[in-house]
């Protein structure tokens, strides 16, 4: 049984070859975009699975900390009173169908208490969503307008991003309004040992992989692979 707790895009299409590199599908960055087919100004994500996505039980999302604090959004949300979750982007669906979302998570007066999780509005020049990138059904890709993730709400967690951020990546059991971890990036899964994010520095162009910890979990379709993350600035800069 799987080990549980409680967790309470502009797409750009454009001619290009498909190549096979490491056992994916890998299509080579159109011309005049950036890392990953990332517009100025955008983020890319390829989010892979073991197997393909299930969206009537699942959601697939990715949650950045962007405060600065270089504290990684764990699944030990009890013992970290959330620390970390700033905003998220998620997959999500029922059945064959899926789409995609961006929230904001805001804290509550009670630090023990789950934050609230209040839906951005975006656009399609905002927020894309391709859910079968590598044609197998394993994963999917967004493409994002990092201007989205600025904060809505009072209090806001990041209503000034900073320019370093953290993230995991989490599948998720939604269940009469709560949250379930089925994975995350860590070694544990859903459960410690938790993930150490590396320092993203979003005013530098970068097109990293980043793999999970070689856990099977006891659903392939809830077993996160790898995460790609690709940034592109509008005016590159290096972070302090």
């Amino acid at each position: 049984m799987a080990r549980r707790l409680s967790f309470g895009f502009v797409f750009i299409l454009a001619a290009a070859f498909v190549v096979a590199a490491c056992g994916r599908q890998v299509t080579p960055n159109p011309a005049g975009l950036g890392p990953g087919g990332a517009p100025p100004g955008y983020v890319a994500i390829h989010y892979d699975v073991e197997s393909p996505f299930n969206f009537s039980n699942y959601q697939y999302m990715i949650v950045f900390n962007t405060t600065g604090s270089g504290v990684t959004p764990s699944t030990d949300t009890a013992q970290t009173n959330w620390a970390g979750y700033s905003f998220a982007l998620i997959a999500l669906g029922t059945g064959g169908a899926s789409y995609a979302e961006a929230g904001e998570y805001i804290p509550s007066q009670n630090p023990h208490a789950p934050p609230g999780f209040l839906k951005l509005g975006t656009t399609p020049n905002q927020l894309s969503y391709n859910p079968n990138s590598n044609g197998q059904g394993t994963e999917f890709s967004m493409i994002a307008q990092k201007s989205i993730i600025r904060g809505y709400a009072s209090p806001s967690p990041s209503a000034s991003p900073s320019n370093v951020w953290t993230f995991n990546a989490f599948v998720s059991e939604p269940s009469q309004g709560q949250w379930y971890f089925a994975d995350s990036m860590g070694a544990g899964g859903p459960i410690d040992p938790q993930y150490v994010s590396p320092r993203l520095c979003m005013t530098e162009p970068f097109d990293n992989t980043y793999y999970a910890s070689d856990l099977h979990v006891s659903d392939p379709t809830a077993e996160i692979v790898s995460v790609e993350l690709s940034n592109n600035p509008v005016r590159p800069t290096a972070c302090p």
